[in-house]
């Protein structure tokens, strides 16, 4: 509906930034939550277990090329009841950003800011996030890829600064397994930071060549996974798994201790960058994503109304997410849900799709036979 183009790189990289973000903010907190030890399992079971959704989504994209699972959603099922049916999803693009800026704000104060109250700076990042998405999906690409610009070498420095207080023994031993991850709420809450395949889903009209789509999601999941491991390994050498395992944001912990180990001080604030840049791009593709989708519900030529309404809707409602805790708490109980509804959503769709595809068939081989 909107004529807006992006590519399949552009895609992938916006996948990328939401990875980074959360493995930064939340995942290691939940995943070392999880276990008593070892945390390396739960870690490769969630890499293996969100190929599952992911799977469905590049299907789904190769499945509907030039065309979103809103549009395809009220094509299969109606007007309204597409939109009761991709309502949720949409709902859990805007809800996330309230949460993540807000555990991003203690961030920011922890390391630099300790004098500023989290919740202005939430509200800052919520309107700089509102912002780039008033630019458009277009520029809300760019603007990340400027970004990444900045990250990639970034992240290498930071990471080769972190190895040198490395103790292999806080690691090991990696052949005891603890399975009880499996039963527990903040195993399944890491899972989100896999849920970037949800971009595309939204994007896809604006993707050229979606029936390539497998190849983006499942090189973005490989590199995270291999990621995950290397932050986890910098994690566990450093704190170890009793220390890692007792803050929300270990990767946090581990990346601050660097000022007392380089020959510059102020170290900790490359972490803002680090962080802070992924995280508000990563933010303006969800709230952007769920403009659209609420544009192209009412026939909207213009998005950028429903933006300014998410602004001031979630301005109203910070104080819900003004408490650290609460907005981990939150973040807990949005994961699992999202992957239960994105799968169920995804998967209903593709079963309404064969259904007709069916239908359509026998339709035509009836009215062959009569014809005859």
């Amino acid at each position: 509906m909107y004529k807006e183009e992006i590519s399949m790189i552009q895609i992938g990289l916006l996948m990328g930034s939401f990875f980074v973000s959360g493995a930064g903010l939340y995942y290691h907190g939940f995943l070392l939550h999880s276990v008593t030890y070892n945390p390396w399992l739960p870690l490769l079971s969630g890499g293996l277990l969100s190929l599952l959704p992911s799977a469905l989504a590049w299907y789904f994209c190769a499945r509907f090329p030039r065309d979103n699972i809103v549009g395809v959603a009220q094509k299969l099922a109606g007007r309204w009841l597409g939109v009761v049916i991709t309502l949720p999803l949409v709902l859990f693009h805007w809800a996330l950003p309230l949460p993540v800026f807000r555990i991003a704000a203690e961030l920011l104060v922890d390391v630099h800011l300790n004098q500023t109250a989290p919740v202005v700076l939430s509200t800052i990042l919520l309107a700089i996030a509102c912002w780039i998405a008033l630019m458009g999906t277009e520029v809300v690409t760019r603007t990340n890829d400027e970004h990444l610009v900045i990250i990639f070498p970034l992240t290498v420095v930071m990471f080769y600064l972190s190895i040198a207080d490395i103790r292999l023994e806080l690691v090991l031993p990696v052949n005891q397994f603890d399975f009880s991850y499996w039963g527990r709420l903040d195993f399944y809450a890491s899972l989100m930071v896999f849920f970037g395949f949800s971009l595309p889903l939204f994007l896809n009209d604006s993707l050229g060549h979606s029936k390539k789509m497998y190849w983006v999601i499942l090189t973005v999941t490989i590199v995270g996974i291999l990621y995950l491991l290397l932050t986890l390994f910098l994690i566990l050498g450093t704190l170890g798994m009793e220390m890692a395992s007792s803050f929300e944001q270990p990767l946090k912990v581990k990346m601050t201790t660097l000022r007392q180990m380089v020959f510059f001080q102020r170290v900790d604030i490359f972490l803002v960058l680090l962080w802070m840049f992924p995280t508000t791009t990563a933010m303006a593709a969800m709230i952007v994503t769920g403009a659209r989708a609420v544009g192209q519900w009412l026939n909207l030529t213009n998005y950028h109304p429903v933006i300014y309404v998410y602004f001031v809707v979630a301005f109203l409602l910070r104080s819900w997410f003004e408490a650290f805790q609460q907005s981990t708490q939150f973040l807990r109980w949005l994961g699992p849900l999202w992957g239960i509804f994105m799968i169920g959503t995804v998967g209903i769709l593709l079963l309404l799709a064969r259904f007709r595809r069916k239908k359509t068939a026998a339709s035509r081989g009836t009215g062959g036979d009569c014809h005859g």
